[in-house]
């Protein structure tokens, strides 16, 4: 059940509020009926209302959009396979080449390290109900994606600097227009590609990140009708 319809429930209103902590990510794939190494996939925030016992629903708050990309180079060309899914996928073609990441970014000495690459996980958006609190639950829920979905030493994660914009970027972004909450998650600008944030899963950056988000599972958020 999402956010505003939950907060029109008989008990919440009764209540005058609504409880909301525990997170979880339940995860889905969108493209269950095209190619199993390119597919897109959505993890729905889903909470607990404290305040309605074991009477409680499952409170879905926010959702992440992603593509999972299996490589290599039996596979047909990743940019190819990411137009066909849409406008938001087909931004991130540059980082690849046929069914790899581009060279100069495989061999770039602090990011890959030349180091085999064998899925790649690209974010499209990362979104929160209006109706919540400010909180780190969109960065959590990103870094929380990620150590579900990458494998620990041979995977890599990409976002749009400026979020979830459906634009390209070929130039420097201004600093005021980056995304924020992209290094909280431990994403850090790919090199040659001014338009995206990113992180190869061999160095430590993202479980640190996701360790550091880790407090928000424990918050409560008190949301009214």
């Amino acid at each position: 059940m999402d956010l505003a319809d939950y907060l029109r429930t008989p008990a919440v209103l009764r209540r005058g509020a609504a409880e909301l902590s525990l997170p979880v990510v339940h995860i889905e794939s969108l493209d269950s009926a095209t190619v199993s190494w390119c597919r897109d996939w959505r993890a729905e925030i889903r909470m607990t209302d404290l305040a309605a016992g074991a009477a409680a629903a499952a409170v879905t708050v926010g959702a992440v959009d992603f593509v999972l990309v299996q490589l290599g180079d039996g596979y047909r060309p990743v940019a190819d396979r990411l137009a066909m899914l849409g406008v938001r996928e087909a931004r991130f073609g540059e980082l690849f080449e046929g069914g790899q990441i581009e060279p100069s970014l495989d061999e770039h000495d602090e990011f890959c390290d030349s180091m085999p690459m064998f899925t790649v996980l690209l974010i499209l958006d990362a979104i929160i109900d209006d109706l919540m609190p400010s909180s780190q639950l969109r960065p959590w829920s990103v870094a929380e994606v990620i150590q579900t979905m990458l494998p620990t030493h041979s995977g890599m994660v990409a976002a749009s600097a400026l979020g979830g914009a459906a634009e390209p970027v070929r130039r420097l972004v201004s600093a005021r227009r980056l995304d924020p909450d992209w290094f909280d998650v431990g994403l850090t600008g790919i090199p040659g590609h001014p338009g995206f944030f990113g992180r190869a899963t061999l160095f430590t950056h993202l479980d640190d990140a996701h360790t550091a988000l880790g407090a928000v599972v424990d918050e409560v958020f008190t949301v009214c009708p």
